[in-house]
């Protein structure tokens, strides 16, 4: 791959995985190797272990300048609290931050996730007290909402989301424009929302609509974590594109899903450095690149074409608000320090909850060793 134009520009990776703490020496090796100073961990639920908190604080703890960490809300909530969720969340707001995490990560808007929990419309007066919480702080919140809007469409469904199980117009999904609008009333309700929206809100095809609700709610970001049919719509009117990039300079952040596949492997296999690069080319070419490029190989990311893409030879001082001048403005120049003590009761807490209640998932064993492990690591340095 040919190196990038603008290599000496810090870089913030805004949507980086990391589901162990295997996996801690690949993922530094790979950012490095990949030119990425500071990254932000995005915890997600995990069937077994339930929460990847511990995980991604104790990388933090040995790279605490250089890693932030979006904790993900405890989603057996929804089923233990159900008819006080948004108070429980709310809760849940401030032990993340007394955790020293610097925001929240949902993923509860992915229509798997939807469909698998029992999880009340988000404009709902049940989940208000977590939104007043979350606009009174401006505590960060990194949403994936939604997923590529060929996905609900049949005919138009690509065949490699079909093979993943990624079609939801059976019927038994949620519809996108429902929940489009449900988020919509929360922003109308709390405008301030210090909100970031990944994969472009998938929105890359809507570049007007999307243009109306960032106009619409300041406080609202977007970031550029591919799914890589955002690139392919980009390139289409690449003009339009170029001129969007330009207004919102200072709403985009740079993203690359570093790590996603990793959730679904052995951790022993570690971060892969093939497929991290192509996801931080792809990214990259598109930002810096003045005319087209090729992806370097299909895979787990690119699905099945072979397109040639196009880059917008955006100016250096747009790249380094993407790269990191917006993430630092709208989370923090510097990561949260963890907090050691309650670190401990929480990895406690979780591995009390894990040998009672056992995975997310009936049927399936729970494992707590994560948990166990992580506890007494921080247990020591406290």
């Amino acid at each position: 791959m040919e190196p990038y134009v603008n290599d000496e520009i810090p870089v913030i990776d805004c949507h980086i995985h990391y589901p162990h703490p295997l996996m801690k020496e690949s993922l530094m090796s790979v950012t490095n190797r990949l030119r990425i100073d500071r990254v932000n961990i995005v915890c997600t639920p995990h069937q077994t272990r339930l929460s990847l908190v511990p995980d991604a604080l104790h990388l933090k703890s040995h790279f605490p300048d250089k890693v932030f960490v979006f904790g993900g809300l405890d989603v057996s909530l929804y089923f233990r609290e159900a008819n006080r969720v948004g108070l429980a969340f709310a809760e849940n707001v401030e032990l993340l931050r007394s955790l020293g995490c610097d925001g929240i990560k949902m993923i509860e808007a992915k229509p798997q996730m939807r469909k698998m929990l029992p999880i009340p419309p988000f404009n709902s007066s049940v989940f208000e007290p977590y939104w007043q919480k979350l606009a009174e702080t401006q505590y960060p919140l990194l949403m994936h909402v939604n997923d590529p809007e060929d996905f609900w469409d049949a005919q138009k469904v690509p065949k490699w989301a079909l093979e993943r199980g990624w079609f939801y117009g059976d019927g038994t999904y949620i519809n996108n424009e429902t929940q489009y609008s449900e988020i919509l009333e929360v922003l109308r309700k709390h405008p301030n929302l210090n909100v970031i929206f990944a994969h472009f809100f998938f929105m890359s095809a809507q570049l007007d609509r999307l243009s109306e609700w960032l106009d619409q709610f300041p406080n609202m970001s977007i970031d550029l974590t591919p799914g890589i049919e955002m690139y392919y719509t980009f390139s289409q009117n690449i003009q339009k594109t170029r001129d969007f990039f330009l207004k919102y300079q200072d709403r985009i952040l740079f993203g690359t899903d570093i790590g996603a596949r990793a959730l679904l492997v052995d951790p022993e296999q570690g971060i892969q450095f093939d497929e991290s690069q192509n996801r931080v080319f792809v990214v990259r070419s598109f930002l810096e690149n003045d005319g087209e490029f090729y992806l370097n190989e299909n895979g787990f990311l690119f699905g099945d074409s072979n397109v040639p893409l196009l880059g917008l030879s955006l100016p250096r001082e747009v790249l380094e608000k993407i790269y990191y001048k917006n993430f630092e403005r709208v989370v923090s120049v510097s990561p949260r320090k963890p907090n050691s003590k309650a670190i401990v009761n929480f990895c406690d807490q979780l591995q009390r909850i894990i040998e009672i209640q056992g995975s997310s998932q009936p049927g399936i064993p729970g494992d707590a060793s994560v948990a166990k492990y992580i506890g007494a690591y921080f247990r020591s340095i406290s």
